[in-house]
């Protein structure tokens, strides 16, 4: 062999040598899809009544989370808390409208650290509850595109997005729509719709180039009003549904309650404190489960073109819902409370390299999600962050977690552990005014109230004093 073929055969094994080089050590993609009131119940989580295959192939192809709980059971503040992986206060990530401009100035979001760390960054649909909410150093656009606010104006409804002629003109002239609307239309006819076709041509966009993305996509259904094309309805038989069972807790207190006003704000739901018809509640929770099944299809268009363009297998992708959601369980609706219906959500992630089809059954936490990309892609965790990476856990699932994890909601505290789950309220002066105790393995559907049972008063006083600490340490 003479000694250009030599060269050349040397010259070739370099450079597929320094190619693959160049592949391994490229840092991952991150794709981070949100799910607005994603509550636990899909067949990947043993709801098999729920035709949700995308977001099910997703979960065999990564790690399931089983027990992972939100901050605080309200939009703005539960993404809030995630983005910035700070711990809700009582004077910081409150309520549905929080800012983190207005809460926590000075935070750096997950978007900016990886903005800053040399990716793109991108968020399409519903991904802060105010939308331009530190849009400036979060994108590297310096704004979000928002369906409800972005598209072409003359498709423009209004963030219900209701689109029969009759739902639009009441809500038109009265403020009010229906809480359901069923619409023989194509997927783009929502603003779901639309997000995953931009979501997805940016993509083509951004796989062009040698930079790498981090792209942020909000669906926001199954949330209010629960309106989906006609197809995703008929997927499902409307009287399969069967009314929640589990009504007001033995010996729950009064503070436990509330009144669901979000969906007191459409025009055919009862005034309060009427309680919801039979008839609306099953029509309420087919419609849920048409969102979900909606949402499903957009996350399998966008996962699809993944894909396609060869992205894959340098893409960590995280799916999860803000909180969880009532559907009648101990007579609510909506969130905006501690029980385990609304503070507990999907989460799931698949991450290159990492081993496929596995669940963690272990407690963790939504501002554990900061630092576990952080750590997936290599970059620095800003010392802001409160939560603790799941990397490990994304790993080998049977490593253990953690062994309680926190959630509150305005006057209320609550820790939940592998066994139990106490809230407690607090007055003025911060001594307990009132307080629940579920057994989580034996009572899972949280039907009575042991606080006020002495032969759980060491239980009581050990999570009570556990909580209080926690209160009194965090930051």
């Amino acid at each position: 062999m003479n000694f250009k073929i030599l060269l050349s055969l040397f010259l070739f094994s370099l450079s597929f040598t320094l190619s693959a080089n160049d592949t391994e050590s490229k840092q991952p993609n991150v794709l981070f899809i949100m799910v607005d009131d994603l509550r636990v119940e899909l067949g990947t989580y043993g709801g098999k009544h729920v035709l949700s295959p995308n977001i099910d192939k997703l979960a065999q192809q990564g790690t399931r989370f089983d027990n992972a709980y939100v901050s605080v059971p309200v939009c703005g503040a539960s993404r809030a808390s995630l983005f910035t992986g700070m711990r809700a206060l009582k004077d910081r990530f409150v309520t549905y409208y929080t800012s983190i401009e207005k809460d926590a100035p000075n935070a750096t979001t997950i978007f900016e650290q990886f903005k800053n760390n040399g990716y793109e960054t991108v968020g399409y649909g519903k991904i802060f509850h105010n939308t331009q909410d530190t849009a400036g150093k979060s994108w590297s656009s310096g704004k979000a595109w928002v369906a409800d606010y972005d598209q072409d104006p003359e498709l423009y409804t209004q963030w219900r997005d209701y689109q029969i002629p009759e739902n639009i003109a009441e809500i038109k002239s009265t403020g009010k729509g229906p809480s359901t609307e069923i619409f023989d239309g194509p997927d783009e006819s929502y603003f779901d719709g639309k997000v995953a076709i931009k979501t997805m041509n940016k993509m083509t966009q951004l796989a062009k180039s040698n930079k790498p993305f981090f792209m942020s996509v909000g669906f926001v259904k199954p949330h209010l009003p629960f309106t989906a094309p006609k197809k995703y309805w008929d997927m499902y038989d409307a009287n399969q549904f069967k009314l929640a069972e589990n009504k007001i807790p033995i010996d729950a207190p009064e503070n436990a309650y509330h009144h669901f006003g979000e969906l007191r704000a459409y025009s055919d739901t009862p005034t309060s404190p009427l309680p919801v018809g039979d008839e609306q509640a099953r029509r309420l929770i087919h419609g849920y489960h048409a969102g979900v099944s909606y949402s499903d299809a957009q996350v399998g268009k966008v996962l699809n073109k993944l894909d396609e363009l060869g992205l894959t297998d340098n893409t960590i992708v995280i799916l999860m819902g803000d909180h969880g959601y009532s559907l009648g369980e101990h007579g609510l609706w909506a969130k905006h409370s501690t029980f385990d219906v609304a503070t507990k959500t999907p989460l799931i992630i698949r991450a290159p390299k990492m081993p496929a089809n596995q669940s963690v059954k272990g407690l963790v936490e939504f501002i554990d999600i900061f630092p576990t990309l952080t750590e997936l892609a290599g970059i620095p965790t800003p010392k802001q962050v409160a939560g603790e990476s799941l990397a490990k856990l994304v790993k080998n699932a049977n490593l253990p977690a953690k062994k309680a994890v926190f959630m509150r909601y305005h006057g209320a505290e609550a820790i939940h552990t592998d066994q139990y789950t106490l809230t407690q309220w607090f007055d003025g002066n911060s001594k307990v005014k009132a307080q629940m105790l579920f057994d989580n393995k034996n009572d899972p559907d949280e039907t009575r109230n042991l606080a006020n049972l002495p032969k759980y008063k060491a239980v009581l006083d050990d999570l009570s004093s556990k909580l209080a600490v926690y209160m009194k340490t965090r930051s």
